[in-house]
């Protein structure tokens, strides 16, 4: 029995709620400060990597030695043990808000049809936990958004999922590292394949927007974000992502390496390792903040700040809180910080089915801030609570009845349902590669003249959460002409950010053309300024 590191669990909490702050900044917060706006977004990117790189740390250090040293029985183990710990939970919420969501009761009725983004085709995959290992366009958004708010969040899920399988191929790589620079070296080759893929996405991003726009349509190509593929690659993939699991891998042989030594890290060091880390992190948020939007093209840091931006100085945290003498170690170590860590999954998946459940407005003055804010805590503590009694009424029963029942089998019993779930998870993953080539294949942009890919107004301003905002008007105007005049008024949408000088950005293509025509008008005339789309020439009547 290993021995456990509180700090690691008290983590787990800081890493929910940046999560769960970051969706619930986007439900309470909304308003003119673009700042607060953009600094919640980086919330959420945040905890995913402190997720996947502490995910890496735990396993490797609860699960390495015994998988290597006995492999035909821990790996099973390994495996029976991590559905027990995610599966129950997350199911259950999964089917009680697919069948009671208004998403899908009014079409089980038979009221009204499917909304946007609702697919009964995805069921299979949700419940097998594959949904972001493929990209597709279904219903109108890529798997990973369907199913509203429990089919949202569970993308990491699956994501971890791949991880856990891909573990028992990682150990014996793992145990081969005996030194501490070895580990070191480990660790950085890992940020360095990561930050490799981002930079391949970045150089061929041209490339991967066209398929994304044959194969998928406009929606899957930037300078849309929500939908498209490279956003699914550098994101939700965990083809990408998993190179932050083998960093904590690497951290926690580090770690091990120390322990075998007798060797204990000066708390100065660990404390700079920390105070670097924690920097690092501030200047992503920072510069986050303070850099332009991208439009049809991005920029690395664009990219890396999904990933491997902000998982290498989570890394070197990871690292100083493993160590008690550290200060990070001895914070993070806090017993209420370490009991609400325990419910971390809970609050994870929970929180924002509890946060739409409130009625939220924008926020225009301080004192609406202040009641905003104010309902905010409120749901917070709220999700908190129901965290705690599902972790500790259901997910831990749940996850002890189920490992007891598999120990509680014969080694005939057990061999029998290895056999089935492996052969029943292989046909599983083969129906979700299936689906996902039907759907990318042909061309989607079939009709002539302009197809509009993208419409935003304000983009500049708010990042994010404007982008697309003026697209379905856009759409409706010029689609399939070849050639249209457009104003941003024409939208009739509300101000997306009042007190800001904003931009009018479009995106369109032209069937045959191998490129995508980008157009935009300065932020003075945004609004006074005519943009026209054309198959011929690019051009802006002022």
């Amino acid at each position: 029995m290993v021995k456990q590191i509180p700090a690691l669990t008290g983590i787990r909490f800081v890493a929910a709620a940046a999560v769960a702050l970051s969706h619930g900044g986007s439900l309470f917060l909304q308003g003119p400060s673009l700042a607060l706006d953009i600094s919640i977004g980086t919330l959420g990117l945040l905890g995913m990597s402190v997720f996947f790189t502490l995910s890496g740390f735990v396993i490797q250090y609860n699960y390495g030695s015994s998988i290597v040293s006995s492999p035909r029985k821990a790996i099973p183990d390994f495996l029976v043990a991590r559905i027990a710990r995610i599966y129950p939970l997350f199911v259950v919420l999964f089917l009680v808000e697919l069948l009671t969501g208004p998403m899908v009761w009014p079409w089980l009725l038979g009221t009204k049809a499917p909304a946007e983004g609702f697919s009964a085709h995805l069921v299979p995959f949700q419940l097998g936990m594959v949904q972001s290992w493929f990209f597709a366009n279904v219903a109108g958004v890529a798997p990973v958004w369907q199913y509203e708010e429990v089919g949202i969040v569970s993308w990491s899920v699956s994501t971890e999922w791949f991880f856990y399988l891909v573990f028992p191929l990682v150990c014996p790589l793992l145990v081969r590292i005996r030194t501490a620079p070895a580990a070191i070296l480990c660790a950085i080759g890992a940020v360095a394949i990561e930050l490799g893929i981002d930079l391949a996405v970045r150089m061929l991003q041209g490339r991967i927007n066209l398929f994304a726009l044959h194969a998928y349509g406009a929606e899957a190509a930037l300078p849309n974000w929500k939908n498209t593929l490279i956003l699914w690659i550098v994101y939700f993939s965990p083809f990408c992502r998993v190179w932050e699991f083998v960093l904590g891998c690497c951290l926690a042989r580090l770690h091990e390496v120390w322990s075998a030594q007798d060797f204990r890290p000066s708390r100065a060091l660990l404390d700079i390792a920390t105070l670097v880390g924690v920097g690092t992190i501030g200047w992503v948020f920072w510069f986050t903040a303070h850099k332009p939007a991208f439009g049809v093209s991005m920029s690395l840091f664009d990219i890396a700040r999904n990933n491997i931006a902000l998982a290498a100085p989570v890394a070197l945290i990871v690292v100083a809180a493993a160590q008690p003498a550290s200060t990070a170690g001895r914070l993070l170590s806090a017993r209420w910080l370490v009991f609400l860590g325990e419910a971390s999954f809970a609050l994870y998946l929970i929180h924002i089915i509890i946060f739409r459940r409130f009625p939220v407005v924008r926020w225009e003055t301080a004192s609406q801030l202040l009641g905003h804010l104010g309902a905010f805590a409120l749901a917070f503590a709220l999700a908190t609570c129901a965290a705690i009694l599902l972790h500790f009424g259901f997910e831990v029963p749940a996850r002890r009845r189920i490992r007891g029942a598999y120990q509680a089998a014969s080694a005939e019993q057990r061999r029998l349902l290895v056999r089935l779930g492996t052969v029943g998870f292989a046909a599983l993953v083969g129906a979700a590669a299936a689906y996902a080539l039907r759907n990318a294949t042909g061309d989607a942009i079939t009709q002539s003249g302009i197809s509009v890919v993208s419409g935003t107004y304000g983009g500049n301003c708010r990042w994010m959460s404007a982008r697309g905002n003026t697209t379905d008007a856009l759409a409706e105007a010029c689609n399939g002409k070849s050639e249209c005049t457009f104003r941003a008024e024409m939208a009739r949408i509300a101000d997306p950010a009042p007190g800001c000088a904003k931009e009018f950005a479009v995106a369109w293509f032209c069937k045959g053309d191998r490129s995508i025509r980008f157009n935009s008008a300065p932020d003075a005339n945004a609004t006074s300024s005519a943009l026209r789309l054309s198959c011929d020439q690019v051009a802006r009547d002022d």
